[in-house]
């Protein structure tokens, strides 16, 4: 029953990889002709005032994000050395390194975790937020 779940999930994270993955050009010989395969994901001609501004692009929901992730597998009990969400003294040294450490051990991986916690497909900036987030479940 659970295969379904995960399969679900996974069809859903398929059109985002997709679009990040999508080629950008394509590479034509000389005398061969050659057809545009530039993929265009959004309006090229967009008004400035369409266009969010950064602080607004970047907001995330980093507790939907750790749910979608699956973050709390290891997080919500500690496991492999795993920080636990909540616990302010398994934080209180990673914390004192520093908001850019915490984002860089979890965008490169650090000790059992892999980069981005093995979501691969997440953006930087979505792994931020979930970084966040836990810190902001100390509180």
């Amino acid at each position: 029953m659970l295969s379904g779940v995960v399969l679900a999930n996974e069809e859903a994270e398929d059109e985002p990889l997709a679009e990040r993955l999508a080629p950008v050009g394509r590479l034509c010989l000389q005398g061969q002709e050659c057809q545009r395969a530039v993929t265009q994901h959004r309006e090229t001609e967009v008004a400035a005032s369409d266009t969010p501004d950064l602080e607004e692009a970047a907001q995330y929901d980093g507790e939907a994000l750790y749910a979608k992730a699956s973050c709390g597998a290891c997080h919500a009990a500690g496991i492999a050395g795993a920080p636990a969400t909540g616990d302010s003294n398994a934080w209180t040294a990673r914390l004192a390194q520093g908001t850019d450490k915490l984002y860089a051990n979890a965008i490169n991986g650090i000790g059992a975790m892999p980069p981005k916690g093995g979501r691969f497909n997440f953006s930087d900036d979505e792994i931020k937020a979930i970084v966040d987030y836990m810190v902001d479940e100390l509180e």
